[in-house]
């Protein structure tokens, strides 16, 4: 059984990588065909609700409910309250209430599947999908859905790199080494560790002196230690 201690950092974890990943939505110009950028509109209010402003959170959410009231299917809106059903799932879980927890985070998977579908070539949807659920992965005991959970990212890490490779050196060294990251890390925890280490390389290669390379290089030489290559300093939100 997971701690509380566990749930905490676990909430961590999925806040600083949606904040982090970000940058590749936001660092590069918009991916042809992409719908309304209502990430824009949203990210640094939830952001900033997400570390403790209820107003700001409030507000985002306000703008949220008036997108999903104009448009029920819209992707950006959709994926946002699914992030924000996971995060309340997880302080749900740390607070003890297991039920309220499993309720939210299964609503909060359910919508992001729904995004996606509804925006399968969109970063918008794929982005905070991909990130959510690596962060949930490295938390969740269970094999069955951990694998779930990883495969699932996978798809989307995968997806998000065809989506930004035009545009790939634009983005900032904490974009670039988060996906490569995440990449490789998804990789690594599904044992296909040499397709992970194509991804390693990469950012040895092109992160150079980076704390992406530094990580990617500790994990060549230490295969047996678990991987995490994303979202540093996620333990601080």
């Amino acid at each position: 059984m997971q701690t509380r201690k566990t749930y905490r950092r676990r909430i961590g974890r999925v806040l600083g990588c949606v904040a982090l990943l970000l940058g590749l939505l936001l660092a590069a110009p918009a991916v042809a065909g992409e719908p309304e950028r209502f990430d824009e509109a949203v990210a640094e209010l939830f952001a900033a609700g997400f570390l403790g402003d209820e107003e700001a959170l409030e507000r985002g959410l306000a703008l949220v409910e008036e997108k999903l009231a104009a448009d029920p299917d819209h992707p950006g809106a959709l994926v946002w309250q699914a992030t924000l059903w996971s995060v309340q799932s997880g302080t749900a879980f740390a607070q003890g209430d297991r039920e309220t927890g499993q309720a939210l985070f299964d609503r909060s998977l359910a919508q992001f599947d729904r995004a996606v579908s509804l925006a399968p070539e969109s970063l918008q949807t794929r982005v905070p999908r991909a990130s959510v659920l690596l962060s949930v992965a490295r938390y969740t005991p269970d094999a069955s859905a951990r694998e779930r959970y990883l495969e699932t990212s996978l798809e989307d890490y995968t997806k998000i790199l065809e989506l930004r490779t035009p545009a790939f050196d634009s983005l900032t060294v904490d974009s670039r080494g988060d996906l490569l990251g995440g990449l490789a890390e998804v990789l690594w925890r599904l044992e296909r560790h040499d397709d992970a280490t194509v991804y390693l390389r990469r950012m040895i290669a092109e992160l150079p002196k980076s704390r992406y390379a530094v990580m990617a290089q500790g994990q060549l030489d230490d295969p047996d230690t678990p991987a995490e290559l994303t979202c540093f300093g996620c333990e601080d939100w």
